[in-house]
């Protein structure tokens, strides 16, 4: 009787995870072209992402959202939830007069909406004949796509190569990322984002404005990045002897930073001159919370609520850790502009945003703290972090994106 050592499966397996192999084979993929390393992890996310939704939706009983009553399709499932809001501002627009219950308060619609990612699909659903709801995840996947690219690229300008992939694999890994495959704006968002950052790390200001504008009209995000810029361009003067900023790039800095500011108002100016309502932007996105207006002081609201006395210092505790990460030796690591940006956006959640369900999913536009977590070289340190992020996907799809009729809580 032959040894088991001798049989062809036991003798092969030691080779197949032989440690100098698989180097080897890691250090020909980074060898690979940028986009191709990007486009290859962004895949793998993709696939890992799709089957979660397939058999998330295994137990998806019929919503709003599915195109039959009996059955829900994977495609049904890629446009639930704000999907169907996107769909709607594409084929009926804004609405002039804001509806309203019984108390006059101004209950929920389109206007909460920014209008770019329905205008790019319903453009491209009326070129092409296929319809908006197949469009739209398509736009989705290939905007993170896109994305992808862009976010190697500007992560490859601070950490070395493998740390750059490892960075961008916890992007797209990150539990609420599996929104790139769905009919959100998210995706258009990131590749914008990403494109913005990428372009101000390189000093073209100018370049990035038509970005800035675009991205402005993809989410709420545009006074997240006049904060940033305002930091940014504080940063810069302060700086100026250790980094030189001459007069031309002060002018082209700060038109930057002035129409960021614009741009983020056209949104809510809009609303403004169409339904004439000052504050039609406002209390639109008011109806998904508690019908009110508020600052700051939600986040204190929502700790004591969920946790009882110690909520606020547990918020603080929370917020002291944020700014530590951001400006640790791990922080550095993002570089300046990143830091800024991470600053100024989360000054900007914890001053307007209205924690809930959907918090995680507004963490997106943090990706440059990936950086901080993937500065560690060790295998199985990176094996366990992409491993613990697909099983909270995992738990992401199936408890949030999950729905359950008739109302359910919101990704």
């Amino acid at each position: 009787m032959s040894r088991p050592a001798d049989l062809p499966g036991i003798t092969l397996a030691p080779e197949v995870f032989d440690s100098s192999r698989l180097s080897r084979l890691g250090a020909l993929f980074l060898t690979l072209p940028v986009w191709l390393q990007a486009l290859a992890v962004y895949f793998v996310s993709r696939v890992v992402s799709l089957s979660i939704f397939a058999a998330v939706l295994k137990r998806q009983d019929p919503a709003n959202w599915s195109s039959s009553p009996v059955t829900t399709t994977l495609n049904d499932f890629l446009n639930f939830w704000d999907g169907g809001w996107y769909s709607r501002v594409a084929e009926e627009g804004y609405p002039r007069v804001l509806p309203v219950d019984d108390s006059g308060a101004v209950t929920e619609n389109q206007w909460a909406f920014y209008p770019l990612h329905p205008s790019v699909v319903a453009t491209l659903s009326e070129l092409t004949g296929v319809s908006y709801e197949v469009i739209s995840p398509i736009v989705s996947t290939v905007a993170a796509g896109l994305a992808a690219i862009v976010i190697l690229s500007l992560f490859r300008k601070y950490v070395a190569a493998d740390q750059a992939l490892m960075g961008l694999a916890l992007v797209m890994f990150f539990p609420p990322a599996a929104i790139f495959s769905t009919g959100y704006a998210e995706s258009l968002t990131l590749l914008l984002q990403a494109m913005a950052l990428f372009l101000v790390v390189e000093r073209r200001y100018l370049l990035a404005l038509p970005v800035v504008v675009l991205m402005d009209l993809s989410r709420p995000i545009g006074v997240a990045f006049s904060f940033f810029m305002l930091l940014h361009l504080i940063d810069r003067f302060l700086r100026r002897r250790d980094d030189p900023y001459p007069a031309a790039e002060v002018a082209r800095s700060w038109t930057l930073g002035v129409l960021s500011c614009a741009a983020a108002l056209v949104h809510p100016v809009h609303a403004w001159w169409a339904t004439g309502s000052l504050t039609a932007y406002t209390d639109t996105e008011a109806a998904w919370h508690t019908g009110e207006t508020s600052f700051v002081v939600q986040w204190v609201a929502q700790s004591i609520s969920l946790i009882g006395p110690l909520g606020p210092v547990l918020l603080i505790v929370v917020v002291a850790g944020m700014l530590a990460l951001i400006f640790s030796p791990a922080g550095a690591h993002m570089g300046r502009t990143m830091q800024m940006f991470c600053l100024g956006y989360g000054a900007y959640l914890l001053i307007f945003f209205n924690p809930q369900t959907s918090t995680l999913r507004l963490l997106l536009p943090l990706f440059p703290m990936a950086l901080t977590l993937a500065l560690v070289r060790s295998r199985g340190y990176r094996a366990a972090m992409l491993v613990a992020y697909i099983l909270l996907q995992i738990i992401w799809v199936g408890y949030l994106w999950h729905f359950t009729p008739p109302a359910d809580l919101p990704p």
